[in-house]
């Protein structure tokens, strides 16, 4: 069920993580383990810059998500989406203007949804298992100077790579269909990324 629509959420915040869909199980204990690595971002705090590239389309952008206690803010190309305890607001940022919910149709272009960097991906890894045609590989790889943690998932047409953080960021995703590459990583809040007019 979800608990929150994308374009209306206004008063969800920091609460109980929406569920984009029914949650599948999953036999893989690598998989298992990386999603259990997911499931740690709600009490993470970091900023995490990104490059996206959809691969049909040649369609780019550049990506920030920071996330404190009780607010976040994921800065897709100029939309910025800002979450916090009482609100949620989608802002253009060329023209220092918001409207109020989370409206993800700004980034649909992209193919992602501005949960790109936690539930959105492992949902898409939850399904990636249940249409798995052979064992995943798990391994550690590096991202933005940052030791993360991968599995690779073989799929019809492909093999589909997903990483993580310790803390539960998505640090790298692979598909025939998007790519998404951490570009840098910090533990730390960046309290400029809660501006309208900030970068």
């Amino acid at each position: 069920m979800v608990l929150c629509s994308s374009i209306t959420l206004s008063a969800c915040a920091l609460g109980p993580r929406p569920t984009l869909v029914e949650d599948l199980p999953v036999g893989d204990a690598n998989i298992v383990s990386l999603l259990d690595t997911f499931a740690l971002v709600d009490s993470a705090e970091f900023t995490a810059s990104y490059r996206i590239n959809v691969n049909y389309g040649n369609t780019a952008a550049t990506a920030i998500v920071t996330q404190g206690e009780q607010e976040r803010s994921i800065t897709i190309g100029d939309t910025r989406y800002l979450i916090e305890t009482r609100r949620t607001r989608t802002c253009d940022l060329a023209s220092s203007s918001c409207s109020q919910g989370l409206d993800d149709t700004k980034v649909s272009d992209l193919q992602i949804t501005h949960q790109f960097w936690s539930r959105a991906t492992e949902q898409r890894l939850r399904i990636d298992a249940s249409r798995n045609i052979g064992p995943s590989e798990s391994y550690l790889a590096e991202f933005a100077d940052t030791e993360v943690n991968c599995v690779s998932v073989p799929v019809v047409g492909g093999t589909k790579v997903y990483c993580a953080t310790d803390e539960g960021v998505l640090a790298h995703y692979a598909g025939p269909d998007l790519l998404i590459e951490l570009t840098g990583y910090s533990t730390t809040v960046n309290r400029e990324l809660f501006s309208i007019g900030g970068t």
